[in-house]
């Protein structure tokens, strides 16, 4: 076989020039091939597209409320303050001006109750109505100074977490003494009518 009839068996072996293949439809696969590259691309830049922007108007709307949030955190914690910085000027504005203010020595013992030639010794002595008792302030009105003093009003405080000698009563009347601004244990006492009969009498009051 010489290489004429080799090259005859191979192009009559050849579908693409027999009439057996179906010619190729070029122009539909070409038409396919674009319309489906762009339909892909599109679809994909248009979700690219939206993705991207719901992302920012997300992130966007996730900032502008976590500002919020924390604005009105900030703004709760401002007003607490405020109100509790409010409520310390209130209660120091509640002591009348010009008011004595004396602080009570704790003590466990127990005292006899001391009489007119015990607390006659303190340079500070009044009788007083307990007006108000809150914790471990109890504020008087005075009903008669008999040494030491001229404020109408007078606040005694606690010092210590020890429980005192006296517990005061809202409405109870009392005969307190004090010294350097201190009122010691055993320098108070619950007056009834005789006690404070026999004090007036004492200091001609």
């Amino acid at each position: 076989m010489n290489d004429d009839e080799l090259l005859a068996r191979l192009k009559s072996a050849d579908p693409a020039l027999t009439g057996i293949a179906p010619p190729p439809d070029i122009d539909r696969l070409v038409e396919d091939t674009l319309n489906t590259d762009t339909a892909l691309q599109s679809a994909t830049t248009a979700a690219g597209i939206a993705t991207a922007g719901w992302g920012r108007r997300h992130l966007f709307g996730l900032a502008a409320a976590g500002l919020l949030v924390l604005g009105g955190v900030a703004g709760g914690i401002m007003a607490n303050s405020g109100s509790s910085n409010g409520h310390s000027a209130s209660a120091k504005s509640a002591v009348p001006a010009g008011a004595l203010r004396l602080t009570a020595e704790g003590g466990s013992g127990k005292c006899m109750p001391p009489g007119v030639d015990t607390l006659g010794k303190y340079p500070t002595l009044f009788e007083g109505t307990a007006t108000s008792v809150k914790g471990s302030t109890a504020t008087f009105r005075v009903d008669r100074w008999f040494k030491g003093g001229d404020a109408e009003t007078v606040v005694l405080t606690s010092d210590t977490e020890v429980s005192e000698t006296l517990t005061y009563t809202e409405g109870g009347h009392y005969i307190v003494g004090a010294k350097d601004g201190f009122v010691p244990m055993c320098a108070a006492i619950e007056a009834s009518p005789e006690d404070i009969a026999k004090f007036r009498q004492a200091f001609g009051s």
